[in-house]
């Protein structure tokens, strides 16, 4: 049986740092019944912070995998409502 996760995202969710971050939500997402995210910590983030989360959630959707994003903080909805995307850092 899958254990649910839980990563904290880190201040830094920009081209420069996801890569590393990419790897811990995949790996996550191999073998999680459900995955929180939560981003109270993020103070930068741009479009490829908006790209992976995106992904993991389309991802998680076909693994049928449940994700939630939690204290998602003023920079990581500024960064998901410029993508068009404001409803994911809305609390459920």
């Amino acid at each position: 049986m899958s254990e649910p996760r839980h990563i904290a995202l880190p201040a830094d969710c920009n081209l420069r740092t996801i890569r590393a971050l990419h790897g811990e939500i995949a790996a996550a997402l191999a073998g999680a019944s459900d995955l929180t995210l939560d981003g109270a910590a993020v103070e930068r983030a741009d479009v490829t912070f908006v790209q992976l989360i995106a992904a993991t959630v389309r991802t998680a959707e076909r693994r049928l995998v449940r994700v939630s994003l939690v204290a998602m903080s003023e920079a990581a909805c500024a960064a998901l409502a410029r993508a068009g995307l404001p409803d994911l850092g809305r609390p459920a």
